[in-house]
């Protein structure tokens, strides 16, 4: 049976591409991963100790920045990676100011990853990366939910900021709804833990007057959106 040169090219048309695209870079990654295995584990473990991941930070010199930029875009996309002790390093190896703009850019940078990645590849490619369970759980605490309930959710701590950029990327909400969601609420977080980071406990007065509002504000949003809790 032969096929004409026209019927070929609607044929060749008609296949999509896209799918195999998608796993073949979601394959060369988890093959990449694979091979860097020992190297990652010991990432892993050096993530949870404050003080052996500062020594290792400082060890770059001037590609510290760097170093601690790519590892905070990681740990937004890989939501099992701790990263606060990333954030409190940057603080302390390289001061309030310029550590805050590190960790903000670089976590709001990550999360507007997360959330095209979900939009994008749809939850098969999103439960490689964050248990299902956990998915299923804030899926249904943000369902028809919109731009202030994602904000909040980047501020209360009793939200997993990191998934409910998954989360997010399987709603309704826009692009450029979540950025302002993203930037707005991860301010204050990201303050808090540069600046425990750059002046450990020994705050200023002006700070920790700061501090306890903010305290109270969170206080009164857990009171107000019982359904976190759910």
């Amino acid at each position: 049976m032969y096929l004409n040169l026209n019927t070929t090219q609607v044929i060749w048309q008609r296949i999509s591409f896209r799918p195999l695209v998608k796993y073949l870079v979601l394959g060369l990654l988890l093959a990449l991963m694979w091979w860097q295995r020992h190297w990652l584990g010991e990432m892993w473990v050096l993530l949870g100790d404050r003080e052996r991941l500062i020594e290792f930070v400082g060890q770059y010199g001037p590609l510290a920045s760097l170093l601690i930029g790519i590892l905070l875009v990681l740990q937004v996309i890989v939501a099992v990676i701790p990263g606060h002790a990333l954030m409190v390093s940057g603080g302390f190896l390289f001061g309030f100011g310029p550590a805050f703009a590190l960790n903000l850019a670089t976590t709001v940078l990550g999360s507007q990853i997360a959330f095209q990645i979900s939009r994008r590849s749809g939850r098969p490619v999103v439960e490689r990366l964050v248990a299902a369970e956990q998915l299923d759980k804030w899926d249904r605490v943000a369902r028809n939910k919109g731009t202030l309930f994602f904000l909040l959710s980047f501020m209360i701590p009793v939200f997993p900021a990191d998934v409910m950029n998954y989360v997010a990327g399987m709603s309704a909400l826009t692009g450029r709804k979540f950025f302002v969601a993203n930037f707005i609420g991860r301010i204050p977080g990201v303050v808090l833990l540069t600046l425990l980071g750059s002046h450990g406990f020994e705050l200023p007065l002006t700070v920790w007057l700061g501090v306890l509002p903010l305290s109270l504000l969170m206080m009164w949003l857990l009171h107000k959106f019982p359904v976190v809790h759910s």
